[in-house]
């Protein structure tokens, strides 16, 4: 009986963190549909994805790294003068119940340097680190689009 006791115990608190993990990722930074473009080794690509802040207060997006690009920066596209210009970004802020895209011509991860080649189909990973949530690792597919 005090064996059946103790496993009932243990299935409760095995229940509780569960359910607690999925309120904490509900209630986080949430990144979905990440994709980069194809490219060669030694030249550069872009990453894409939406995030979304669930937090209670603002974020920042404050730097990014992976291992297939020597480089790794957030950067913004933006018209100027009827150019398009790419500037490096120190960081981007989500507001809170904020979903935000970062799509070609705005907010974009740019791997510089590429140590591989980009094909269609490949997966790879890249941290994302925000001020107030910590790291985030996400699988990005290569892809022509989204």
């Amino acid at each position: 009986m005090r064996k059946f006791i103790i496993i009932i115990n243990l299935l409760i608190v095995i229940n509780l963190v569960s359910c607690s993990n999925l309120s904490a990722k509900e209630n986080g930074i949430n990144i979905e549909k990440a994709w980069a473009r194809p490219a060669l080794q030694g030249n550069p690509s872009a990453v894409y994805f939406k995030i979304e802040n669930n937090l209670q207060e603002t974020d920042k997006l404050i730097s990014v790294t992976s291992q297939v690009a020597e480089l790794n920066e957030i950067h913004m596209s933006s018209m100027v003068d009827g150019t398009m210009k790419m500037m490096q970004q120190e960081y981007v802020e989500i507001v809170p119940n904020q979903v935000l895209e970062f799509k070609p011509m705005s907010y974009h991860i740019m791997l510089i340097k590429l140590k591989q080649d980009l094909s269609l189909g490949d997966q790879f990973e890249i941290s994302l680190t925000f001020e107030k949530f910590g790291e985030i690792n996400i699988i990005v597919e290569v892809k022509e689009t989204e």
